[in-house]
């Protein structure tokens, strides 16, 4: 038996993306998608919040795109917003191999150094 990785280890334990929740109650403070990843300092330029679960008591998942990786992440955390765990998943096993290089293919890219501009 294998075992689960990337995308059907993220949703056999936490959904399906987007399935989670715009905002989380920690201790007595809501923070919406936006003011956790930033709370947490994971709220670079190119990462885009998907949701946040509530695990336990104790425990939460905020699941987030990682565009410099071209991963989704699922981070999970404690109440005082301590690392427990982190599971990665490319792009490509949600949109497909042929969506993701198309995609890919269609960036425009800038000049190599030294190439004429």
């Amino acid at each position: 038996m294998s075992e689960l990785r990337g995308r059907a280890l993220i949703e056999s334990r936490f959904g399906k993306l987007g399935s989670g929740l715009k905002a989380v109650v920690i201790g007595e403070q809501e923070y919406d998608l936006p003011t956790l990843l930033a709370r947490m300092d994971l709220n670079f330029e190119d990462s885009w919040p998907i949701d946040v679960q509530a695990l336990s008591e104790n425990c939460f998942c905020v699941r987030y795109y990682d565009g410099q990786d071209q991963r989704i992440v699922a981070h999970e955390f404690d109440a005082n917003f301590a690392f427990i765990a982190e599971t990665r998943g490319h792009i490509a096993e949600w949109i497909g191999d042929d969506a993701y290089y198309e995609w890919f293919r269609s960036i425009s890219r800038r000049p190599v150094f030294g190439e004429d501009v």
